[in-house]
Parts: structure tokens; sequence; C-alpha cells
């Protein structure tokens, strides 16, 4: 319970400046008894802005254990740096490196580097959606020892509905052909809906999915899945 209340604490402690924001998740699901299982999932976004706002530059991180009767049987991490420079109101460009890992998908690391363009379709109050076409350059290592290097297309999709002050809802999606290897595509998607408790925090509940159409050795399963239940700090 005191690990508990220190992350919400450390929650907190995030000072705003203007041109600022962050945005910080913590999910904890700690069962004792007929079961024994752990699970931790942490996110964090965090943005700055300037010159008018028409530069962006974002940091992204998201962490993922659990355990079974002390037995850990999924771990992913993930780490993004991106910058965006519009060029008016709706279209932008951007470019961002992301690194991930996850040992149960057969990679220990993987380092994606992006290029590509920005436009909204849609930029309203309560309604915005967002597309983006580019170009990524992919450096995967293996568990087996291997390196693989690949080019993928890329296609996105971003809308966000406010239903009211306090409910919204977010869907993205995300398409990568494989310039390489054509039967290697992926797949990713995560729908989330968010009600906010106060101005500062809120509770979101997210349903993520990652699909590897050709999966490294090592990995059991062409789709992962992961439904999180979330404390979200907004600043």
């Amino acid at each position: 319970m005191k690990s508990i209340i220190t992350m919400v604490c450390a929650l907190l402690s995030t000072v705003t400046y203007a041109g600022y924001t962050n945005e910080s998740e913590l999910g904890i699901l700690i069962a004792k008894g007929n079961s024994d299982s752990e699970s931790w999932n942490a996110k964090e976004t965090a943005g700055m802005k300037w010159d008018a706002d028409l530069n962006l530059l974002k940091f992204t991180g998201r962490y993922l254990q659990t355990k079974t009767k002390s037995i850990e049987n999924a771990r992913y991490w993930t780490l993004g740096l991106r910058y965006d420079r519009s060029l008016n109101e709706r279209l932008g460009i951007f470019i961002g490196e992301i690194v991930e890992s996850d040992k149960y998908a057969g990679y220990n690391q993987k380092y994606n580097s992006d290029i590509g363009a920005r436009y909204s379709l849609i930029k309203e109050t309560k309604l915005t959606w967002d597309v983006e076409l580019g170009y990524r350059y992919t450096i995967e290592h293996e568990l087996t020892g291997d390196q693989k290097k690949s080019n993928y297309a890329r296609g996105y999709t971003e809308t966000t509905k406010n239903w009211t002050e306090s409910v919204s809802t977010k869907f993205w999606f995300e398409y990568l052909p494989n310039l390489t290897t054509a039967s290697d595509y992926q797949m990713n998607s995560e729908l989330s809906i968010t009600a906010a408790l106060n101005n500062v925090f809120s509770v979101k509940t997210g349903y993520l999915l990652r699909y590897d159409n050709l999966p490294n050795a090592g990995a059991v399963a062409k789709t992962d899945t992961l439904l999180t239940t979330a404390l979200v700090a907004k600043f």
C-alpha cells in the first residue's frame, strides 16, 4: 500500500509550465490467496510546444509486466521521441524514433525510425480526426542473436470524441505493410474510454491489439492484446 501511495504522490509532483503538458497512467493488479498474480502497467506522455505552437516535441513511454506465482510471463516496454512541425492549420510533418522490447514476442530490442506527414480531417471542439502517411525503417535484434532490417510504409488514423465534459473516447489504428518482405506486415490498434474524476485525475479503460503476421522465433501467437484500467493524471 505504501508503494502505491508513493506512486500516486509522484504523479502529483509534476509541475506544469506554459507550453508543457504531461499525462501519466498507472494500473496495478495484485491477487493473493487462491490466486497469486501481479500486473503492473505504466504509461507516460510529455510534450513541449513553442513558436506559437508550430513545433511540438513529444516523449512517450510504456511499461508492462505480469507475474503468476512470482514467475514472469509478460514484459514489454517502449520509449519514443517525436518532433512535429505544423505547416498550416491542418497539415504538418514529423520525424520520430521508437525503441521497444518484448522478449515474449521474440525480440530483445527493436528500433523504429519514422518520417511522414499528418493531416487533420476534422478539427472541432468535440471531435478530431487525424491521418498520417509515412515511412518506417526498423532494426530488430531477435532472441536468436540475428539482426533483421525492414522497410515499412506506415498508415495511421486517430479520432477523439468528447461525449460530455467528463467522458471521452479515443480510437487509433496503424497499418505497416512491409516493403522488404510482403508477408511480414503488422497492424496495431487501441480503443479507450476516459471518465474524468476532476480537473487532474481520470479513470481510463483501454483495449490494445498488436498483430504481427510473421512473428519471430520464440513467439507463440501472432496477436497480442491488452485490456487495462488505469488512473490517469493530466497536467
